[in-house]
Parts: C-alpha cells; structure tokens; sequence
C-alpha cells in the first residue's frame, strides 16, 4: 500500500503530465499551489489523503482550467495575468528573514528593559514577519509553523517568562538572564537558518 506521500507524489506527477502545454513557470507554480493545498488539508484530516485527492479534482481537468487561464506560451517567456484578476505578487523569501532575525537581536533588549515605542515597534515587526511568512508560497504549511515556532513563537515565551516569573533580587539572575538571551537568539537564529534552507523558489 502506497503512502500519504507516495499518494501525493503520484497526484502532482499525473497534474504535471497533462500541464506540460503550459508555461514552465506557470506549470510550476500551479504544482506548487496545489502541494500547499493538499498539505494543509491533510495536516487538518490527516489519514484522508484518498478524500483530499478526490476533492481536489481530476488532474486533466485541472490541467485544462489552467490552460484557459494561461494559455500556452513559449519558454522563456511569461504567461500575463486574466485581465481584472491580477496575481498577488510574492514577497521575496529574505525579506521574512530579515525581519525576524531583526526581531531576534533587538527581543533581547527585552529581557534587560525596553522603552515602550520600541516595543510597539518589535511587535509590529513580529506581526508583519508571521504575516507574509505566513502567506508566502515559498514553504509549505508546516515548514512555516517549524520555522516560526524556532524564529518567534519560543523567544518570545522564553522572554515571557523571564519578565513574569523571574522576580528582582533572585541570586544569579544576572547570570540567568545571559543564558536566556543566548538561548532565544540562538532559537531565533536556528528558525531563520531553516526557512532559509528549505525555501522554494
């Protein structure tokens, strides 16, 4: 018996076998949607691969509504957008990066004290980063969570409880607050060398 992932595998080759009119870029990116979509559903009904495949439609006529869309074009150029329906242009995969490596290095100020403008500007860049991270196309659904979960989601507790539960005056604190830094900024970093490395293009 054939696996969830073989399954998938098999799927998207079928998808990409009766696309092959299409546009390299537009064939890859239509294989690439379909991945994501078939991974989130499976991470919300896993085990109900056969279902997802079924629901998601058959690869001919998959492959056909996209020739409609697109249409056929010759290589190295690129299929233009159905007037009326522009396409939501991709954030470039660094940018997410760079936002919460930045997030990393000045959340450590946090644990030592910080003014109240800069940490309204720290959240809204912690926001902006889970954003487009989040509805980038570059990783699948749960390279996303694995890489923010590193990158943001356990510095940001760490800080927490630091600021919470680590009262004035407790011997060695000072001591316990470098560990703690070091920690969340080499979690940070760990989750932004992982989204990097398993990036798509």
């Amino acid at each position: 018996m054939k696996t969830d992932t073989a399954l998938v595998a098999d799927y998207l080759d079928a998808v990409g076998r009766e696309s092959t009119a299409l546009h390299p870029g537009a064939r890859q990116e239509l294989l690439a949607d379909l991945r994501e979509h078939i991974e989130a559903a499976l991470a919300e009904r896993p085990g109900d691969v056969h279902a997802i495949l079924r629901e998601t439609g058959d690869p001919r006529t998959i492959a056909a509504t996209a020739l409609q869309e697109f249409g056929t074009a010759p290589a190295g150029s690129t299929p233009a957008p159905e007037p009326g329906r522009p396409r939501r242009p991709r954030s470039p995969a660094w940018l997410p990066i760079a936002f919460l490596l930045t997030n990393g290095i000045a959340g450590m100020f946090t644990l030592s004290g910080i003014s109240p403008v800069l940490l309204l500007l720290l959240e809204a860049v912690q926001i902006t980063a889970v954003v487009i991270v989040w509805r980038s196309r570059h990783w699948t659904t749960g390279q996303k969570w694995t890489g923010l979960a590193l990158a943001l989601f356990l510095p940001v507790v760490l800080r927490l409880v630091w600021n919470l539960g680590v009262p004035e005056g407790v011997d060695g604190r000072e001591v316990w607050r470098w560990v703690l830094i070091c920690v969340a900024l080499a979690l940070n970093v760990s989750g932004c060398v992982w989204l990097w490395r398993t990036k798509r293009p």
